[in-house]
C-alpha cells in the first residue's frame, strides 16, 4: 500500500550521508593525509614553470578544506538607511542578524 500521508518513513535522517558518500569522503581524506608533505613538493615544482598553476590547484584543493561562504548582496539604499537610523535600531538590526546567524 502507498504512503499517501506525506510523511517520510524509515530511511536516513535529513542530513545523514549515504554509506557511499562517507566511504569516499573518508578514501578521499585519507589519501590527503598520506600525501601532505609531498603536496607541498609538488606545488612547488609546478609553482616553477607556472605559477597560475599552483594557485589553480591550491584554490582547488582549498574547496575542500574551507567551508563555502554564502554570498551576500549590498545594496546601496541600506547604507541610507542606516545613517538615519538611531543606534538603539542599528542594535536591533544587529540582534535580527546574529539570530539568523549571519
Amino acid at each position: 500500500m502507498a504512503n499517501t500521508t506525506g510523511k517520510k518513513f524509515g530511511g536516513r535522517k535529513k542530513g545523514t550521508p549515504n554509506k557511499t558518500t562517507k566511504e569516499i569522503r573518508d578514501s578521499f581524506q585519507f589519501i590527503i593525509d598520506k600525501n601532505l608533505n609531498n603536496l607541498d613538493k609538488w606545488l612547488n615544482k609546478i609553482g616553477k614553470d607556472n605559477p597560475e598553476k599552483a594557485i589553480t590547484l591550491i584554490l582547488n584543493i582549498s574547496e575542500y578544506v574551507l567551508p563555502k561562504l554564502n554570498k551576500i548582496e549590498f545594496d546601496e539604499k541600506i547604507e541610507d538607511d542606516i545613517e538615519n537610523m538611531t543606534d538603539e535600531e542599528i542594535d536591533a538590526e544587529l540582534k535580527k542578524l546574529r539570530e539568523k546567524g549571519y
